[in-house]
């Protein structure tokens, strides 16, 4: 495959996890909005956290131009943004969410893919 092939692809996939970034921080906005705004119920999708963490696709980019010296570097640096991002977004939420007074049924993890939904404290805060 050519070089500039294999780099608009990347591109393109770059693209998507930026979207797919935004996405997630989407669904993390509005449950955060909604504890704010005393909703009866907070709602949220774990997989929006792990969203996140495609953010740093378009990292992959840096490949092309660097030497081969500094490939695992950047690869491990991707590895740890591609985690951490997803965990520091959840540790924030999970902090708003506490200070908001909603407590989540189940307890809100960032494995298992599912829904977690919390119902509005009493009284509620915002």
């Amino acid at each position: 495959m050519p070089r500039a092939a294999a780099i608009a692809i990347l591109g393109g996939f770059s693209l998507l996890g930026l979207l797919a970034a935004g996405w997630g921080l989407s669904d993390i906005s509005a449950a955060l909005t909604a504890m704010r705004g005393c909703a009866d119920e907070a709602v949220i999708d774990n997989s929006a956290f792990w969203f996140l963490g495609l953010a740093a696709l378009p990292l992959f980019l840096l490949l092309a131009p660097l030497p081969h010296r500094w490939h695992a570097r950047l690869l491990g640096a991707i590895t740890a943004l591609f985690l951490l991002l997803p965990a520091g977004g959840f540790v924030l939420f999970q902090h708003k969410a506490s200070a908001a007074g909603y407590v989540f049924i189940p307890d809100l993890s960032l494995f298992g893919l599912r829904d977690f939904s919390a119902p509005r404290p009493q009284p509620c805060g915002g």
